[in-house]
């Protein structure tokens, strides 16, 4: 594995502010309940939580844009919510981020998405999840809004200076309408990522795709258990998607990176023992790649600066961002 100097990944972080990315997604409220253990019930042998406060924060899509514009990029965000308490509730705090939401339509007939996460634990100890309760909308939105997304997308795109398609499944994306917004964008010559947890072969022609071993698995039609047939899997995948680049990611045994002409670079977990919480983690890696290869860093470089960020990441609680001070502190204590 090459190594590269500190300052050679630095003065791309440095670039990042001067950027402005499209993302593309499904946007997730994600509540979390804190609250603090009372004590056992007597309907059933379950736990009594005393509520103590609750927040939304920015999941799915808007995580992957919350992690842009905490880089110091702007970021022009397009999604679909609800017309409900969480949908407003998400927009405020997309706009306190500085975000761009004006891409992001109103459909009254189905909820915002929303993941609930339940925290407990005492005041001295770390909270830990309990549970997690989802309220989500697989069906397919509807052609009306389809085409208010695509026209937002093919007037404003220019303005970026690239696009990340953030998929979790939630109706935004169909086969029709991923290839309608990578021939948009490619109309521009824009770089594009696609984080797509369900169907990856509709991105077809994409810059780099950016799927975890779980989701590589499961377009490939076969459970990868060793690194010999995550690399047969990744050469095969990146041909038949006409992907530029592939980048399976592998959770503690690190990413691997396939490019033009077969060739493959594995990198290492920059950060595989102080691991906390991963919600989130994949669209801190997706977000920080994009915003580098944006910022004109080799996808060598790229790949690096979005595993350092992985590894900042995964020591917080819940959905949480990186910022540029961090991701540059990590680059110097690491040393490449």
């Amino acid at each position: 594995m090459q190594k590269y100097a500190s300052e050679d990944l630095i003065k791309y972080i440095k670039r990042f502010k001067q950027k402005k990315i499209m993302v593309l997604g499904d946007v997730i409220a994600d509540r979390f309940v804190i609250a603090d253990p009372d004590r056992l019930s007597r309907e059933a042998p379950v736990l009594i939580l005393r509520h103590k406060k609750e927040k939304v924060l920015a999941g799915g899509g808007a995580n992957a844009a919350a992690n842009i514009a905490s880089l110091g990029a702007e970021v022009d965000l397009l999604g679909i919510r609800g017309d409900d308490p969480s949908g407003r509730a998400l927009i405020a705090e997309l706009e306190g981020k500085n975000i761009i939401t004006e891409g992001i339509f109103v459909d009254a007939s189905r909820p915002t998405a929303e993941k609930t996460r339940i925290l407990a634990g005492g005041e001295q100890i770390v909270r830990q999840q309990v549970v997690r309760v989802d309220k989500l909308e697989s069906s397919s939105i509807s052609e009306k809004l389809q085409s208010y997304l695509l026209k937002y997308f093919r007037e404003n795109i220019k303005e970026a200076d690239a696009v990340l398609f953030s998929d979790y499944g939630n109706g935004i994306f169909s086969k029709k309408s991923c290839s309608r917004f990578i021939e948009a964008a490619a109309e521009h010559d824009k770089i594009t990522a696609v984080d797509s947890r369900y169907q990856l072969d509709a991105f077809q022609g994409a810059v780099i795709a950016t799927p975890n071993l779980e989701e590589a698995s499961q377009v490939y039609g076969k459970e990868l258990k060793t690194q010999a047939e995550v690399e047969e899997a990744g050469v095969e995948m990146r041909e038949r998607f006409e992907l530029k680049y592939l980048l399976i990611t592998q959770g503690g045994d690190g990413m691997t990176l396939f490019a033009p002409e077969a060739k493959i670079e594995h990198i290492p977990a920059a950060n595989f023992s102080e691991v906390f919480d991963v919600t989130g983690a994949g669209d801190t890696v997706v977000g920080t790649l994009i915003l580098a290869l944006a910022a004109s860093a080799p996808v060598e470089i790229a790949i690096r600066l979005a595993n350092y960020a992985a590894g900042i990441v995964v020591r917080k609680s819940g959905v949480a961002v990186v910022s540029e001070a961090e991701l540059i502190k990590e680059v110097i204590k690491n040393g490449s």
